[in-house]
């Protein structure tokens, strides 16, 4: 398969790389810093390909849409964040933080979705698969206001995406994973302490667990649509 990973260069996303790349995939992904860990992830298979597409620059996205305009992509996960996941109390953050959000990381989502999805209608078929958070499925932390409003957008996109593409054999399904240990969503030791302990399985989500869910996606039936898939330990019910 032909697969287009956002956010490919850390965390989750380089777990998911990694996994699709050892399942024989041809891949291409997208990073925006990280650029020597970028290249050379990309430089250990010879199906991957490493892009520089920075979320907050509206040319650099659209530069990448019209590429993807020439690519027959069968799988689009879109993971990539731009910005901090956590913030502060709502009452303290600034109106223009949330517009901002928005323009970061839901049009690029919307713009790159799209362009994906008309090669997918064409060949009747495709798999787009949306990485969430489980914070969506109740009360998120102090100060995931803007972070977990942006993912609640893209997750309401996804229901129509299934709606109005299924009928072309093209999927679109959700992944709320819990919080992971990765560079994205830091925090202090002790809170690390902290959450382990609350955890059933006294063990947090690592990426390459999240990453196996969704690499095993990719050969589900196509019957598999329109669905979400926490990754939690039942700490979160829908």
């Amino acid at each position: 398969m032909n697969i287009i990973i956002t956010g490919g260069s850390s965390g989750l996303g380089k777990a998911l790389v990694e996994a699709c790349a050892s399942a024989g995939h041809q891949v291409l992904f997208t990073y925006c810093r990280r650029e020597e860990e970028a290249q050379a992830l990309a430089g250990r298979y010879a199906h991957v390909e490493a892009v520089k597409v920075d979320f907050t620059d509206e040319t650099s996205v659209g530069q990448f849409v019209q590429r993807l305009a020439e690519e027959q992509v069968d799988v689009l996960i879109n993971n990539a964040y731009a910005g901090n996941p956590q913030g502060v109390h709502f009452h303290k953050t600034a109106p223009e933080d949330f517009a901002q959000a928005f323009h970061w990381n839901v049009m690029p989502v919307i713009r790159i979705t799209q362009a994906c999805a008309q090669g997918m209608r064409k060949r009747k078929y495709g798999k787009i698969i949306n990485i969430i958070t489980s914070y969506v499925m109740d009360v998120p932390p102090t100060g995931f206001s803007v972070y977990t409003a942006t993912k609640a957008y893209i997750r309401q996109l996804s229901k129509s995406w299934s709606k109005e593409l299924g009928r072309f054999n093209v999927t679109s399904n959700c992944i709320l994973p819990e919080y992971m240990q990765t560079d994205f969503g830091k925090v202090e030791d002790f809170q690390l302490e902290q959450m382990k302990d609350a955890h059933p399985l006294k063990a947090l989500l690592q990426p390459e667990e999240v990453a196996g869910i969704i690499v095993s996606l990719l050969d589900a039936t196509q019957q598999l649509n329109g669905v979400e898939i926490p990754v939690n330990a039942a700490q979160h019910m829908v």
